[in-house]
């Protein structure tokens, strides 16, 4: 009798107390969003900053989901509603609204920005001036890359649509695969997305001109987010070698012989927000 009473003491015990549910994670469980801009394939993506996202996982103690997008207007969305807890965006996108939205610097590359305006190796272009009356690639018109290729052009002395024609791709990588095929004469992109289609097709790109250099791409983090955890995230990105990173992906990522990464501030980009002034963009 004691013993059906105890049994149902505890049943009712049981009935009233609150249940928490496996289901549902703590906040330290709920992951984090990590966002990269599509300025290479979403493979070559997944395998720089994958590797990444874990290393932050494990010192974060949570997940880190990585999220890139398939297009820069869709990631520019993305990023502009705060879907991402951190994120490597293009400078320009920092200097013009990212911190007023409130993202904070984190890291930034440690090497420097600027446009490479190739051609293929048999072509008779040999400089700016040579591509009048032609084509040239490059990536979305809202890149980093694009801009600086709009300025190099007009201080060539080349009006844009009207001396050469500018065709706005989707990527990097498809810029020099449209050179590759012979549909346009040129293609400006970045120094790294030359170095990864070189290893990627097998083939090598001629240099007709190098654009000045501004401050890189950026990991931004989100300022609500934990002092504690904005500490890890940069300590993380700032003593990687990414030695979770294939050898020969990792060798065409990172130019420079010091870590991939360093320690970001606003003020190194007020040069590219004098440089949107003078140029009229906002």
């Amino acid at each position: 009798m004691r013993t059906a009473l105890a049994r149902i003491t505890l049943c009712l015990a049981l009935l009233a107390s609150p249940l928490t549910s496996s289901a549902e994670p703590t906040a330290a469980q709920q992951p984090y969003i990590m966002g990269v801009f599509p300025f290479v394939p979403t493979a070559t993506i997944e395998g720089i900053f994958a590797p990444l996202a874990a290393e932050l996982s494990q010192a974060l103690g949570r997940p880190v989901k990585l999220r890139s997008a398939s297009s820069f207007d869709k990631f520019t969305d993305e990023l502009k509603n705060r879907v991402f807890d951190i994120a490597f965006i293009q400078p320009f996108d920092y200097a013009s609204w990212a911190k007023a939205r409130g993202f904070l610097p984190l890291a930034s590359r440690n090497e420097i920005l600027n446009s490479y305006i190739v051609v293929k190796n048999d072509s008779p272009i040999r400089a700016l001036k040579d591509l009048k009356g032609k084509s040239m690639g490059m990536p979305p018109k809202v890149s980093a890359v694009s801009f600086l290729n709009r300025l190099v052009t007009i201080k060539a002395g080349l009006t844009p649509d009207k001396d050469v024609t500018f065709v706005y791709l989707a990527s990097h990588q498809a810029c020099l695969q449209r050179l590759m095929i012979g549909n346009v004469a040129a293609c400006g992109v970045s120094p790294t997305a030359v170095r990864l289609a070189e290893m990627q097709l097998k083939t090598t790109f001629r240099l007709i001109h190098e654009s000045p250099a501004i401050p890189t791409p950026l990991f931004v983090v989100k300022k609500e987010l934990p002092q504690k955890d904005r500490d890890t995230m940069l300590r993380v990105l700032i003593t990687t070698d990414l030695a979770g990173v294939k050898a020969e992906l990792r060798n065409k990522f990172v130019e420079t012989k010091e870590k991939p990464f360093r320690k970001a501030t606003d003020k190194e980009y007020d040069v590219v927000r004098a440089m949107m002034k003078t140029s009229g963009t906002k």
